[in-house]
């Protein structure tokens, strides 16, 4: 895999604070360490194991790692030194469409004619290689046939999960092998269980939350999606390089909402995407004890800490 015949930039997500995960969190590691910096399996921490992932298709200085700064001190010790420009901390979390605008408005600044994959770091991914195929897949397509739409990755669902975005295919685009565009029909964020596993019935995917889109593409997206978070990013993108580029990032996040990027964005009505069915991958976000139970157990995975499930008297290896 290679990323070198075309601008193909990644953003990494790894500003979250894992609230629902907080408490396991404590219960295991001593302190609320957000997940993306956890290690639950293995000796590399969700974010080390995501730079790994992303590092087969997308060359390390064109990676660009979204953190918090009150989790600098995370950051430092999961990716010690690392290139000028390829880290950026947002002065608070406002979720996931500020987390996703910052780093891009940084990206089209250097290249405006950039490709992005969005790569939140908190996701369990197996296996990695093939994964980042079918990433490799969405960003040639968009690249070779002049897209303008985001193309989103999307998983076949093992349960009727209420967390998680659900996508309804569409029409086919393009059929390639494995790799098999389709139109997205309809997207519903986080429904209601038996909403869930009615969908689920009727064949939906779950959204990944990877996308691979054109940059300058997704800020139009933003425009019209979300246009006074854009307006701000906009005037950002403006002082960037200059002496007052972090005083002015300090004044929009004191001035902007809480903004997630699935539900203002991928929900709205102004969306129009492909889909990308990937195949033969294990995906699951981390969001609970229970899916990191569920996932770790169905590959016979063994935790890094010893697990200790609901109403046990002793802990019980997975």
């Amino acid at each position: 895999m290679s990323a070198s015949d075309t601008s193909l930039w990644g953003i990494i997500l790894a500003g979250g604070e894992g609230e629902r995960l907080k408490g396991f969190a404590c219960e295991q590691f001593g302190s609320a360490i957000p997940k993306q910096f956890c290690t639950f399996v293995g000796r590399r921490s969700m974010l080390e194991r995501t730079i790994k992932r992303a590092r087969l298709l997308i060359p390390s200085e064109r990676l660009v790692v979204i953190g918090t700064a009150h989790h600098s001190a995370h950051i430092v010790r999961h990716l010690g030194t690392t290139a000028p420009g390829t880290v950026l901390l947002q002065p608070a979390n406002r979720d996931t469409a500020p987390g996703i605008l910052l780093p891009l408005i940084h990206i089209l600044r250097k290249d405006p004619t950039a490709l992005v994959a969005i790569l939140p770091a908190d996701h369990f991914i197996l296996p990695g290689h093939r994964f980042m195929r079918a990433v490799a897949a969405a960003a040639r397509f968009v690249d070779q046939g002049n897209v303008d739409i985001p193309v989103l990755l999307a998983a076949k669902p093992d349960g009727p999960e209420p967390e998680y975005g659900w996508i309804e295919l569409g029409a086919f685009v393009e059929h390639n092998g494995q790799q098999t565009i389709h139109e997205l029909k309809q997207y519903v964020e986080k429904p209601p269980r038996n909403q869930a596993e009615r969908l689920m019935q009727h064949g939906w995917l779950w959204n990944t939350m990877v996308i691979v889109v054109r940059a300058q593409a997704l800020m139009d997206l933003a425009w019209k999606s979300v246009p006074d978070l854009a307006r701000w990013f906009t005037l950002l993108k403006r002082v960037m390089g200059s002496p007052r580029e972090q005083e002015f990032i300090e004044k929009v996040y004191e001035a902007i909402p809480n903004t997630n990027f699935s539900t203002s964005v991928l929900a709205s009505r102004n969306l129009k995407s492909l889909v990308l069915p990937i195949r033969d991958v294990s995906w699951s976000d981390w969001g609970t004890k229970e899916r990191i139970l569920e996932t770790t157990r169905a590959h016979g995975l063994r935790p890094s800490v010893p697990i200790r499930r609901p109403h046990d008297t002793m802990v019980i290896p997975v």
